[in-house]
C-alpha cells in the first residue's frame, strides 16, 4: 500500500475538526491560568489517532457493506478502488487503536497522576470514543446507518473532546468550556451533514440512513445553515476582544455554506474541506482570544 494510500484513508482533510476541539478546549483552561502544554500535545495526539481510527474503519465498513463504489463522488476509498485489502486495512486500525489507547492513558497519567476516581471516569469515556470511532460503519447495526452519526460526532468532538481537554487541565469543568463545547460540536456536525448531502444518491441505494437522506436535500440544507449559526451563537459566548478577529473566518465557511446550498456532487468536496478548515480557524482564533484577552 503506497504512502499514496495510506493519505486518503487518513483523510488528512477532516483532521482539522480534532485540532480545533483540542485548541479551544485549551484556551478556556488558559482564560482560567490553567494551561498545559504537555497536556495539550498528548490530548492533541489523541484525538488525531482516534479521527484517523474513525476514518480507517469508516473506509472499511462502508467498502465490506458495498456502500462505496466507483460511482461516489467523494474522495476514493481504499477499500473500494481496491488500494487496499481488508487485511491491512484491519491491521492499521488494530495499530491505530493501540496507539490511541497507549496515548490516552500516558495523557491521563501526566494530567491526573494517581487520582482514581478521575482516571476511572476518563477511561470509561476513552473506552466510549473508541468503540464510536469504530461503530459508525461497523458491527451488525452501525450507527451511521441509522442516522445517529450527527448525534455521535456532536458528542465526541464537543462536549467529550472540549470539556475533557479542559478539565485534564483545570481540574474542573468551566461555563467557558461549556459555549466551547457547542461551538466545536456544531461546526464538526456541519462537516458531516456536508458529507451526507453529498452522498444522498448512493447512501440510498445502500441503505445508509443519514440523518440529510431522512431530511431530504430541502432540509438538510436548512438544517446545515442552524448548525453554523448555532455555533457562531455559541462562539460569541466566549469572544473575547482580541477574539473577535475570529470572525475573519466566517469568510470560508460562508462561502462553503453557499456551495452548499446551491450545489450538489463533486462540489461539495471543496464545501466539506473549506469548513473543516474555517473551523479549525474560527475556533483557533477565539483560543487565542481567551489567551491573551
Amino acid at each position: 500500500m503506497s504512502p499514496q494510500s495510506w493519505l486518503l484513508a487518513i483523510r488528512p482533510r477532516t483532521l482539522p475538526l480534532a485540532v480545533a476541539s483540542m485548541l479551544l478546549g485549551a484556551g478556556t483552561a488558559a482564560q482560567a491560568g490553567a494551561f498545559n502544554g504537555g497536556v495539550l500535545a498528548l490530548a492533541l495526539l489523541t484525538a488525531l489517532l482516534l479521527q484517523i481510527l474513525s476514518n480507517l474503519a469508516n473506509d472499511y465498513g462502508d467498502g465490506v457493506r458495498g456502500t462505496d463504489s466507483m460511482n461516489r463522488t467523494g474522495p476514493t476509498r481504499v477499500l473500494a478502488s481496491g488500494l487496499a485489502s481488508p487485511a491491512q486495512l484491519r491491521n492499521a486500525m488494530m495499530l491505530t487503536a493501540a496507539l490511541a489507547t497507549g496515548s490516552g492513558l500516558l495523557l491521563l497519567w501526566v494530567a491526573l497522576g494517581p487520582d482514581v476516581g478521575a482516571w476511572l471516569g476518563f477511561m470509561a469515556l476513552g473506552s466510549c470514543a473508541l468503540l464510536a470511532a469504530l461503530g459508525y460503519t461497523l458491527g451488525r447495526r452501525p450507527y451511521g446507518y441509522l442516522g445517529l452519526g450527527d448525534v455521535a460526532v456532536f458528542v465526541f468532538f464537543g462536549p467529550v473532546a472540549v470539556l475533557g481537554c479542559s478539565y485534564l487541565m483545570q481540574h474542573r469543568l468551566s461555563e467557558a468550556a461549556g459555549w466551547a463545547s457547542l461551538t466545536v460540536g456544531l461546526l464538526a456536525v456541519a462537516v458531516l451533514n456536508i458529507n451526507n448531502i453529498r452522498d444522498m444518491d448512493t447512501d440510498r441505494q445502500a441503505g445508509k440512513h443519514t440523518l440529510a437522506l431522512r431530511l431530504g436535500l430541502r432540509r438538510a440544507r436548512a438544517y446545515q445553515l442552524l448548525l453554523l449559526g448555532g455555533a457562531v451563537l455559541a462562539g460569541t459566548r466566549i469572544m473575547t476582544e482580541p477574539g473577535f478577529v475570529s470572525l475573519l473566518a466566517l469568510w470560508p465557511l460562508a462561502r462553503a455554506t453557499h456551495l452548499v446550498l446551491t450545489g450538489q456532487g463533486t462540489e461539495l468536496n471543496r464545501a466539506l474541506a473549506q469548513t473543516a478548515q474555517g473551523t479549525l480557524a474560527f475556533t483557533g482564533l477565539l483560543a487565542l482570544g481567551l489567551v491573551v484577552g
